[in-house]
């Protein structure tokens, strides 16, 4: 890949030229969210950030016109919901057209690393450090902040999911309030599903002397697909992680909310299970159209949460789902389905 060389033409002291190329970078890594070659010698890019973007590109841009004449900028507000949002032309002479290729592909690299990272929520100060360190070629560097940036990441989502996970059980299972943080759940869960995989991808590659790029360690943990949520590791030698498969099913689990709201307020009892300190008893009405539905329900969960075991039982007592769960997942458990009405002591009294 061809650095961008800013050419004689430029009067632009020669120690000022990479801290101007930097404010490109950054401006590259923050703002851009797609790259159009229009013609050998206009380049278009669509920007879009905070309040404020306008305003710093068009300072940027003008002190790039003081020192490289040739380059003409156009600015165009476009609309936006939120965020400010622009399209800026760059054009050139038919002479400097290998000028406007080499920045053109600068900005796809650099762009294409904020597509994959922003999926991942990184913050835009370490995708500052993270491109800087991309662009630099120094594989082994842009590695290291990638990692560093993975692990933050992830610390803050699994921070935001445990609070979702106490917000759905102080709200109570099959409420209204349940089932939002229960949909608002999701799309966090699958963002820390694709920062694990990420992560695993990262530290299981091996390493890499090229530039940085799409093929390289970086670029492929950015890529990899996520199927799945480690929701706990193991508890000792031997055993396997607690794993939710997002996937299965069809991956509809935000449309099966509904379904369990209408299950859950069919409830009549809650009650702990004597041979597990995890497990759940629902007690139900016995109803032939309500035992298939809470059949279907628990199948579903099981083919995401197979570490879990649902029994469904009829007997003269009434129909009972009996769910029990590992000891990691005792919090997903009361979110999902909530605690017992009596505490197990008192219970077993």
């Amino acid at each position: 890949m061809t650095d961008f060389q800013v050419p004689d033409a430029c009067t632009l002291p020669t120690v000022e030229r990479p801290l101007r190329l930097a404010e490109f970078d950054d401006l590259f890594a923050t703002a851009v969210r797609g790259v159009q070659r229009v013609g050998e010698a206009r380049l278009r890019m669509a920007m879009s950030g905070p309040a404020g973007l306008g305003e710093t590109v068009r300072d940027l841009t003008a002190r790039e016109s003081e020192c490289c004449s040739f380059f003409t900028f156009t600015i165009t507000p476009e609309p936006a919901t939120g965020d400010e949002a622009l399209t800026l032309d760059i054009t050139v002479p038919a002479a400097y057209t290998e000028v406007l290729e080499s920045l053109a592909r600068r900005a796809e690299s650099v762009a294409w690393l904020q597509e994959r990272a922003g999926r991942l929520g990184i913050p835009e100060a370490d995708l500052r450090e993270l491109a800087s360190a991309w662009r630099s070629g120094d594989c082994p560097v842009a590695r290291d902040r990638l990692e560093e940036a993975l692990a933050s990441r992830s610390a803050a989502v699994e921070g935001e999911i445990a609070a979702l996970i106490r917000r759905a059980t102080e709200a109570g299972a099959g409420s209204a309030e349940w089932a939002r943080a229960t949909a608002d759940s999701l799309p966090v869960t699958e963002q820390a599903a694709r920062l694990q995989a990420a992560s695993a991808a990262l530290a299981g590659a091996g390493p890499h002397a090229g530039r940085c790029g799409p093929g390289c360690p970086c670029g492929t943990a950015l890529s990899v697909p996520a199927g799945s949520y480690r929701i706990a590791e193991p508890a000792s030698d031997g055993q396997e992680a607690l794993t939710c498969d997002l996937v299965a099913d069809g991956g509809e689990a935000g449309e099966r909310i509904g379904a369990w709201q209408r299950v859950l307020a069919r409830v009549r009892a809650r009650e702990p299970l004597p041979d597990t300190a995890t497990g759940l008893a629902l007690r139900f009405p016995l109803d032939l159209d309500l035992a298939a539905a809470v059949a279907r329900l628990a199948a579903a969960e099981y083919r995401c949460c197979s570490f879990g075991s649902y029994t469904l039982v009829i007997d003269g007592t009434g129909l009972t789902l009996e769910v029990r769960m590992p000891e990691g997942a005792a919090d997903l458990l009361a979110a999902v389905l909530g605690t017992p009405d009596r505490p197990r002591a008192e219970a077993a009294a």
